[in-house]
C-alpha cells in the first residue's frame, strides 16, 4: 500500500510521518478560518449592515500590516516554533474570549468587529508560520515533490469549515461555533510542537537556523520601483483585491437583505464558502495546468478579470443575489486556482535574491493596500456618491479593463524578464528567439531536443536541457530520453540530471548501462537516478554496487545513496548509510595504495552529502593531512556538509595559499551560518589576526547585510588599530559594493571612517613637513639616517592612508567618478593632479570638502616640490616641541615598525624629556619584546649622550 502511494503521490517511505502531520495541521488551520469566517461575517452584518463593510475592509487592511511587519520583526529575534505557539495561544484566547462575551448584548457590536479582524490576521499568520515550518522540515528537493500533496490538506479544510458552519449554525448557534473553532486550535498547538521537535530540531543545525534569522533588512519598493515587470505584477495584484473587495460587498449586502437572520446568514457563507473551494479544488486537478500549458500564462491571467466583468453586466441587467453568487463564485474559484498559479508564475524570471525580497511584500502588503484603498473606494461610492450595491458594478467594469490592459502588457514583460535572467546563458546570436509567445517558446525547445540525438551543438543541446527542468513540460520527456545515447557525454549527463527530476520517467533498463560509462560525470548521473528509483530498481540490484571491490562503482554507488538519503532519517536507517561510511573508512588501511587514493575521493564526497557525525569526523581527520590532493577533496566536502564543526579548520586552512581558493569558496557556502558565528569566534580568540586578516576575502562573496556589519566591526570594534586589516576590510567593502549593488552601506559609519582617515592623513602630512625640514638641521650623521627611514616610513604609511580613503569615499559616492580622481591624483602631470582636485571639489559635500581638498592641495604642492616644503620661516622650538607630542602619540599606538622608527630617532636627540617617557614604556607589557628591546637600547644610547653632554 506504501509503494502505491509514493508513487501516485511522489511520497518516498519515511516522509509520510511529516506529511500527514502537516496536512492535519494545515487541514485544522484553515478549518478553524473557514468556521469563523462566515460566522464573523455574518454577525458584523446584523450589528452594522452593508454601510459598515468598507469601513471594516480598511481596518483589515491597516491591522494586517501592522501585524505582519510586527511578526517579521519577532521572527529575527525568536524561534519560529515560539512566535508560532505564542500566536496561536493569543488567536485561542480572542476566541474564548469573543464566545464568553457574546452572551452580552452589549458586547456583541464589539465582538462582531473583534472577530472580523480576527479572521484577516489569522489568515495571514497562520498560512505564514505553516509554510514556512514545512520548509525547515523539507530540504528544496522534498519541497517540489510533496508541498502540492500537503496543499490539498488546506483545501480540505477550507471545504470541511464551510459545510460544519453551513451545517451547524441553525443547530447551535453562532457561541457555539466559536467554540468549536476555539477547540480545533488546541490540537494545532501539540501538532506545532511535536513536528518542531520530531523534524525541525533534528533535522536543523544551528547554521541554517542562523541562515533563516540573520538576513539583513531590504527595502523591496525600490526594487519594485526600478522593474517594470514587478510593477506590472503589482498592479495585477492589486486591482484583483479591490474588484474582490467590490463583489464580497455586493455579494454580503445582498445575503444579508435575503437572510437577515444571523444564523441562517452564517450557514448560508459557509455553504457557499466550501462550494467555491471545491470549484476551486476541481479546477486547480483538471484545467490550471492545461490552461496554462495551452495559451501561455498571460491568457490564463485573463480567465478571472473577464468572469468577473461577465458578473457585472449580469449584476446590472439582472441585479439580484444570483448574480452576486455568480460574480463571488468566479472570484472565490478562479482566484485560488488558476489565477493564483498564474501569478506565481509571473514570479519564476526573478533571480532567487529577488524573490525573495519581493514576494511576501507583495503578497501581504500590497494585498492589504490594496485592500484598504477597496474600503475607502466603497466608502466614497455609498457613503457620499450613495450608490447601491448592484450599481457598483460599473465601476467594477472600469476596473476589470485596466487589469485586462495591465495582463495584456505583462506579456511581453514576462518574456522580457526570462530573458534578462538567462541572457548569461544564451549565446548572444539565440536571445531573439523568446521574444515570441510562450507556446512557441515551448516549441522552439522541443524542436532542438527532437533533433538533438544528432546535433554536435553540444551548447545549444545543453542550455535547452537546462531550461527544460524550469518548463517541467511532460512532452520533453522522450526526445530527453532519447539523448542518453548522444555522443558527448556533457549531453548524456545533463539528459539523465533532467530525467532525474521529472516524475514518471522509470528508464531504468536504459540507465542501468550507463552505470559503465567511460565517463565519470555521465556514472555518477546514473547512480543517483537509480538510487533515486528505489522502489522501481530493487535492493537485489543496488546492494551488490555498494559492495562492489571496484572503488568507481562502489564508491559512486555510495556517494549517490548518501545524497538521496540525506534528508531523510528513515532511509539511511534502512540502507544502514552510516555503518557502510563507517566500515568503508576503517577499511582505508587495508586497502593498497593505488585504490586508497580513489576511495578517499568517494568516501569524501559521501561524508560531506550525508549530514552525519562518522562523515564529519572523516572529513574533519582530513582536513588534518598533509597530501594536498586529499585535502583539496576534504575542503570541497566540508562546504558541501555545511556544519558549524567545520568551520573553524576551514578557517585555519585560509592562510595556507596552496589550498586558499578552495578554502574561501567552501566558507562562501556556509553563508549566513557563518556570519553568524564569526563574531564569536574571534572573541574567543580561536582566530589569530594573520587568519583575521584573510576573514575579508571570504565575507566579501557573502550577498547579505550583515556581511557589511561583520566587516566594519573587524576594525571598529575587535583589531581598530590593525592597518593591514582596515585596508582589507575597506577592499572587501568595495567589491561588496560592486558586486551586491543592492547592499546598503551604513552612511554615517562610512563618513565618520573617512573622516578618521583623512585626519590621520593631515597628522602624518604635518609630521612629513617636520621631519622634512628637521633634516636640515640635524646634529648628527645618525641623526639624518634615522629621520630619513623614519620619513620613508611615514611616507609608505601616508600612501596607504591615501588609498584606504579613496575606497571609502567610493563606498560613499559612485565608483565611476572616484576611480578616475584617485587615478588622476597619482598621474605624474601636474595639470591632470589639478583636474582631479576640482573634479572632487565638485562632487563632495561640504563637510568633506571643507577637509579634504585641503589635503589634497598640499600633497599636490608637496609633489610638485619633490617632497620639500618651501617654508619661509622655521620655529625650530616649536618644531621640535610638536615632535615631542607626535612621537609620544606613536609610542601611545599600535603600529610595531612605526615604533621602533621612532625609537631609533629618539636615541639621537639628546633630550633628557624622553626619559621618562621610555621608562614608562619599558614597564610597559603591551607591546611585544622586539619593540620593549629596542626602547632599551634607545634608553641607554640616550643616558650615554646625555652623560657625554654633562661631561
Amino acid at each position: 500500500m506504501q509503494q502505491v502511494l509514493s508513487k501516485l503521490f511522489r511520497a518516498r517511505p519515511g516522509e509520510w510521518g511529516a506529511v500527514l502531520m502537516l496536512q492535519l495541521l494545515v487541514f485544522l488551520i484553515i478549518c478553524t478560518l473557514l468556521i469563523v469566517k462566515p460566522t464573523a461575517s455574518a454577525l458584523f452584518l446584523s450589528e452594522y449592515g452593508a454601510i459598515g463593510l468598507p469601513y471594516i475592509f480598511l481596518a483589515t487592511a491597516v491591522l494586517a500590516a501592522v501585524v505582519s511587519t510586527g511578526y517579521s520583526a519577532a521572527l529575527r529575534r525568536y524561534s519560529l516554533l515560539r512566535v508560532s505557539f505564542i500566536s496561536l495561544v493569543v488567536c485561542l484566547g480572542i476566541l474564548l474570549t469573543c464566545s464568553i462575551f457574546m452572551r452580552i448584548p452589549l458586547a456583541r457590536p464589539t465582538i462582531a468587529v473583534v472577530l472580523y479582524l480576527w479572521t484577516a490576521i489569522f489568515g495571514v499568520l497562520a498560512a505564514s508560520q505553516f509554510w514556512m515550518m514545512a520548509s525547515f522540515v523539507f530540504d528544496v528537493r522534498q519541497a517540489k515533490r510533496l508541498f502540492g500533496l500537503i496543499g490539498a490538506g488546506a483545501i480540505a479544510g477550507g471545504i470541511a469549515g464551510g459545510y460544519i458552519t453551513s451545517l451547524l449554525a441553525q443547530e447551535i448557534g453562532a457561541r457555539n461555533l466559536i467554540l468549536v473553532a476555539a477547540t480545533l486550535l488546541v490540537p494545532c498547538l501539540i501538532l506545532t510542537v511535536i513536528i518542531w521537535r520530531r523534524y525541525v530540531v533534528r533535522k536543523q543545525s544551528m547554521i541554517s537556523r542562523k541562515k533563516k534569522s540573520n538576513a539583513g533588512y531590504e527595502a523591496p519598493h525600490r526594487l519594485i520601483f526600478a522593474s517594470k515587470h514587478l510593477l506590472l505584477l503589482c498592479g495585477i495584484v492589486a486591482l484583483s483585491v479591490i474588484v474582490a473587495k467590490l463583489v464580497d460587498y455586493q455579494f454580503s449586502v445582498l445575503a444579508a437583505e435575503r437572510y437577515g437572520d444571523q444564523d441562517r446568514l452564517a450557514g448560508f457563507f459557509g455553504f457557499w464558502y466550501s462550494t467555491f473551494n471545491i470549484v476551486a479544488l476541481a479546477i486547480q486537478l483538471l484545467l490550471t495546468q492545461r490552461v496554462v500549458q495551452g495559451i501561455g500564462v498571460s491568457g490564463a491571467l485573463l480567465f478571472l478579470p473577464i468572469g468577473l466583468g461577465i458578473g457585472a453586466v449580469t449584476m446590472l441587467f439582472m441585479p439580484g443575489l444570483s448574480a452576486a453568487i455568480f460574480s463571488r463564485s468566479i472570484d472565490g474559484s478562479l482566484k485560488q486556482s488558476l489565477s493564483r498559479a498564474s501569478i506565481e508564475m509571473l514570479f519564476l524570471p526573478l533571480d532567487e535574491d529577488t524573490k525573495k525580497k519581493v514576494k511576501t511584500y507583495i503578497d501581504v502588503f500590497i494585498d492589504s493596500l490594496a485592500g484598504g484603498l477597496g474600503g475607502l473606494l466603497l466608502i466614497g461610492l455609498t457613503q457620499f456618491m450613495g450608490l447601491s450595491a448592484p450599481s457598483i458594478s460599473w465601476f467594477v467594469l472600469i476596473l476589470v479593463a485596466v487589469w485586462m490592459l495591465s495582463v495584456i502588457m505583462i506579456r511581453e514583460e514576462y518574456i522580457e524578464a526570462f530573458r534578462a535572467q538567462l541572457s548569461h546563458l544564451k549565446p548572444k546570436e539565440h536571445r531573439n528567439r523568446l521574444r515570441s509567445h510562450h507556446r512557441k517558446v515551448m516549441a522552439g525547445f522541443l524542436q532542438v531536443l527532437e533533433e538533438g540525438q544528432m546535433s554536435t551543438h553540444e551548447k545549444q543541446l545543453l542550455y535547452v536541457l537546462e531550461r527544460a527542468d524550469d518548463l517541467s513540460n511532460s512532452t520533453f520527456r522522450e526526445p530527453i530520453a532519447r539523448l542518453l545515447t548522444h555522443p558527448s557525454p556533457n549531453v548524456r549527463a545533463r539528459a539523465l540530471r533532467s530525467l532525474y527530476l521529472q516524475p514518471g520517467t522509470e528508464l531504468v533498463d536504459e540507465v542501468t548501462p550507463l552505470l559503465s560509462d567511460a565517463d565519470a560525470t555521465v556514472r555518477s548521473a546514473a547512480f543517483d537516478y537509480l538510487f533515486s528509483r528505489t522502489e522501481s530498481v530493487g535492493k537485489d540490484v543496488l546492494e551488490p554496487l555498494l559492495d562492489d571491490p571496484d572503488p568507481d562503482i562502489a564508491g559512486a554507488a555510495l556517494v549517490s545513496l548518501a545524497t538521496e538519503t540525506a534528508g531523510n532519517s528513515f532511509s539511511r536507517k534502512q540502507w544502514q548509510v552510516s555503518q557502510r561510511l563507517r566500515r568503508r573508512i576503517r577499511e582505508l588501511r587495508e586497502v593498497d595504495s593505488a585504490k586508497r587514493h580513489q576511495w578517499y575521493v568517494y568516501l569524501l564526497k559521501a561524508s560531506g552529502r550525508s549530514q552525519l557525525a562518522t562523515g564529519r569526523s572523516f572529513i574533519q581527520r582530513c582536513l588534518l593531512l598533509e597530501d594536498e590532493e586529499i585535502l583539496r577533496y576534504a575542503i570541497l566536502a566540508a562546504g558541501e556538509s555545511q556544519h558549524e564543526d567545520l568551520i573553524v579548520p576551514l578557517l585555519h586552512l585560509i592562510t595556507h595559499p596552496e589550498v586558499r581558493p578552495l578554502a574561501i569558496n567552501a566558507l562562501v557556502q556556509y553563508q549566513g551560518g557563518l556570519l553568524a558565528l564569526i563574531p564569536g569566534l574571534i572573541a574567543s580568540g580561536e582566530l589569530s589576526i594573520t587568519e583575521v586578516r584573510r576573514l575579508p576575502t571570504v565575507i566579501e562573496k557573502i550577498d547579505r547585510q550583515q556581511s557589511i556589519d561583520i566587516l566594519l566591526s573587524l576594525t571598529e570594534r575587535f583589531y581598530p588599530n590593525d592597518l593591514a586589516l582596515r585596508m582589507e576590510v575597506i577592499r572587501a567593502l568595495n567589491a561588496v559594493k560592486r558586486d551586491f549593488p543592492k547592499r546598503n552601506m551604513p552612511t554615517k559609519t562610512i563618513y565618520r571612517q573617512i573622516v578618521t582617515e583623512a585626519r590621520n592623513y593631515e597628522s602624518m602630512q604635518e609630521q612629513l613637513s617636520g621631519q622634512l625640514i628637521l633634516l636640515q638641521f640635524g646634529r648628527s650623521e645618525e641623526e639624518l639616517v634615522y629621520r630619513e627611514a623614519f620619513a620613508s616610513l611615514i611616507r609608505q604609511r601616508m600612501r596607504a592612508t591615501f588609498n584606504r580613503l579613496f575606497r571609502l569615499l567610493g563606498l560613499r559616492y559612485p565608483p565611476a567618478d572616484i576611480i578616475p580622481v584617485h587615478l588622476a591624483l597619482n598621474d605624474d602631470l601636474v595639470s591632470i593632479q589639478i583636474s582631479g582636485i576640482e573634479f572632487l571639489d565638485n562632487l563632495l559635500e561640504l563637510s568633506l570638502k571643507r577637509l579634504i581638498i585641503p589635503l589634497l592641495d598640499r600633497r599636490q604642492r608637496q609633489l610638485q616640490g619633490n617632497g620639500e616644503l618651501l617654508e619661509t620661516e622655521v620655529d625650530l622650538i616649536d618644531l621640535r616641541r610638536q615632535e615631542f607630542k607626535y612621537l609620544k602619540r606613536i609610542l601611545r599606538g599600535r603600529d610595531d615598525r612605526l615604533k621602533i622608527a621612532a625609537l631609533r630617532v629618539i636615541s639621537t636627540l639628546d633630550d633628557p624629556e624622553f626619559i621618562p617617557v621610555l621608562d614608562y614604556f619599558i614597564a610597559s607589557d603591551t607591546d611585544n619584546n622586539q619593540v620593549r628591546m629596542v626602547a632599551q637600547e634607545a634608553l641607554e644610547e640616550l643616558r650615554v649622550s646625555l652623560s657625554s653632554v654633562e661631561v
